[in-house]
């Protein structure tokens, strides 16, 4: 019985190879009568190369070669399977050896399109217009009063975005009957910052007839009750868009549209594949026009934050005539090309070198007043330095004339913030107890967020912020955070006063040790990212800021705060795929895997290897954007 079920175990295993060889044929043959038109190739092949897929949050996978096909990424692995699958018109690019990564996302992209930042940017005769300034703060008040008088007739209005210098010197030196002498028949509003302006009472008026509500506590007043000239966060952001007449249409011809696609395209030659942040109305029809009408000149995506909450009195308004806009796009066959991510409100206060300081727990080592006449910053929301009044000291009825209130709202409505700017450790606090609170409402249209609540710009880090975090664990699911490492690792200066080093002059180095404190936020498990700005080739390119996170050498050459540095791998999570998920976008960007969207990158060189000391000379040779190349060096 052995020998014959053994015999007939033979027979059956050959009649089985038999037919599996048959199929197989059949196969072939029916494989190579398919129409050409119906096998699709990958339309790139990237090979033997240093390949940073960023595919998790530790030890990611380096490989050598990776597939793209349309606008997603087909397959990643080594250089013979992936090489297997190139079809006659497939582009085979040899790497070398070179780096290929994610495309870089940098948040802090608010001007990567004209009239981002609107809201203070100087504008008259229906273009915007560069800063004011001067040698002296009398010639920038001679300045305004020489543009008034040339550039305008009566009746006509001006808006002037003051140069951060003079901020502090203004606020002590001038007030309304200041720019009442100098134009008399004009409404005139001087920026101060983003969040406090002076305005006379031609533009006062204005704002009145537009809607206003007089009582508003953000309208300066003394105590004979006569408005001053200055004006609150939220006052500063009525004028600025209710009474703030658009830009002429010629502007968005002869300069928005060129200015962006420039913008744009330096974004693409510097590896960044992705530009996110507040961004105003505006924008949206520069973008919409460009999608539109120069589809190829919308190099990267553009993921805007709308601004329309931004110090708005009116954000209930706006809301229930808007609902929820979040996630919708514009998409092409490169994907979603703008996409909007949510909606953003005012900082809770300034820069280190602005006249409302960073907003701080604890107080400055140095009070300098020609910058900054205050020991812990002023509260934006609560018109601080104006009123005296810290957030926790305004009524019901005040709290609902801040931005406090339009995150409940928008919270309510199903908005996420992206754009909540608080560089203190105070502002930190401030915001998260907001949005926690926010949170709590029982009458919340939308119950669970799509895209999570982004704090960006935030700077200093203290035990009290790093405690409120821990003691509410509802914020590790909904709050992520940017992390402004340049602004520590390169100073700014006030040049017209001859200070250096704003940060230092003010904080000490103990405090500017505390800033950015990279490695102690991931030890917490804080969700972060590293900020990026307008690149350039000088900085803040992508190799710059993981060389500054690596090393955290500044300008002078000191190691700033040693024990903060991060690794190089973390570096550059912090930038790509930590990036994503601050704007709720990581199912798709910042990394590169099977199904993403082809966004990536061709360094000149190897990111892993190259000394520390010369990464960041280190530049790309090729941007794609879903699949399509935006930018190439002719060398490559």
């Amino acid at each position: 019985m052995g020998k014959i079920s053994t015999f007939v175990f033979f027979i059956r295993k050959e009649f089985f190879l038999l037919f599996i060889s048959l199929i197989f044929s059949g196969a072939l043959y029916a494989q190579s009568e398919i129409p050409s038109e119906l096998i699709h190739y990958p339309e790139y092949i990237f090979y033997n190369g240093n390949i940073l897929t960023a595919d998790s949050d530790q030890d990611f996978t380096i490989a050598q070669a990776l597939a793209v096909r349309e606008n997603r990424i087909f397959m990643v692995g080594g250089n013979e399977e992936i090489n297997h699958l190139a079809g006659p018109a497939t582009r085979i690019i040899d790497l070398k050896g070179r780096s290929l990564t994610p495309g870089f996302i940098y948040n802090d992209g608010d001007n990567s399109v004209p009239a981002g930042d609107i809201l203070k940017d100087s504008m008259w005769g229906g273009h915007t217009k560069p800063h004011l300034g001067g040698r002296t703060i009398d010639e920038a008040l001679a300045t305004l009063a020489y543009i008034v008088e040339n550039e305008g007739v009566p009746g006509d209005s001006f808006f002037f975005n003051l140069q951060d210098q003079w901020a502090a010197v203004a606020m002590k030196s001038w007030n309304r009957q200041t720019l009442d002498e100098v134009a008399p028949d004009n409404p005139v509003m001087v920026y101060i910052s983003a969040n406090t302006a002076l305005a006379n009472q031609a533009m006062m008026g204005l704002a009145l007839a537009e809607g206003l509500p007089e009582d508003h506590f953000h309208i300066g007043r003394d105590e004979n009750g006569e408005f001053t000239g200055f004006t609150g966060a939220q006052v500063s952001g009525f004028i600025g868009r209710e009474v703030r007449p658009w830009p002429d249409p010629e502007w968005f011809d002869q300069v928005a549209m060129p200015q962006a696609v420039e913008s744009l395209a330096n974004y693409a030659r510097h590896g960044v594949t992705v530009a996110t942040g507040h961004m105003s109305a505006p924008t949206m029809t520069i973008l919409n026009r460009l999608f539109h009408e120069q589809p190829d000149d919308l190099a990267v995506r553009v993921y805007p934050g709308l601004d329309f909450l931004r110090q708005n009195p009116n954000g209930e308004m706006y809301l229930k005539r808007m609902g929820n806009l979040v996630d919708f796009s514009l998409t092409d066959d490169r994907g979603p090309m703008v996409t909007i991510v949510g909606a953003s409100v005012g900082p809770h206060s300034g820069s280190p070198d602005s006249t409302f300081g960073l907003l701080t727990i604890y107080p400055k080592t140095n009070v300098i007043p020609q910058i900054s006449p205050n020991t812990n910053g002023y509260n934006s929301w609560s018109a601080e330095s104006m009123t005296g009044l810290g957030i926790e000291d305004l009524t019901q009825a005040q709290l609902r004339q801040t931005d406090y209130y339009n995150v409940m709202l928008a919270r309510q409505h199903g908005w996420n913030m992206t754009g909540i700017h608080n560089m203190g450790s105070e502002g930190i606090r401030i915001a998260m107890k907001n949005v926690y609170e926010a949170e709590q409402q029982d009458n919340l249209y939308v119950k669970k967020l799509w895209r999570p609540q982004g704090f960006d710009h935030n700077i200093e880090w203290v035990p009290e912020v790093f405690d409120y975090y821990r003691d509410h664990p509802v914020l590790k699911d909904i709050v992520r955070f940017g992390v402004n490492l340049r602004i520590v690792m390169r100073q700014r200066d006030a040049g017209p006063l001859n200070i250096q080093d704003v940060v230092e002059a003010q904080y000490g180095m103990e405090g500017l040790e505390r800033m950015a404190p990279l490695k102690t936020l991931l030890e917490k498990g804080i969700p972060f990212h590293i900020e990026g700005t307008e690149p350039r080739d000088g900085d803040a390119n992508p190799t710059w800021y993981i060389q500054k996170a690596v090393s955290r050498v500044d300008r002078h050459g000191r190691v700033i705060a040693e024990n903060e540095v991060l690794d190089r791998k973390t570096a550059f999570l912090a930038l790509t795929r930590w990036a994503a998920r601050f704007i709720g976008a990581e199912n798709e960007l910042g990394s590169l895997q099977p199904g993403m969207l082809a966004d990536l990158v061709v360094f000149d060189g190897n990111i892993m290897e190259e000394p520390i000391e010369t990464l960041d000379t280190l530049r790309p040779v090729l941007t794609m954007v879903g699949g399509k190349v935006v930018y190439e060096d002719e060398g490559l």
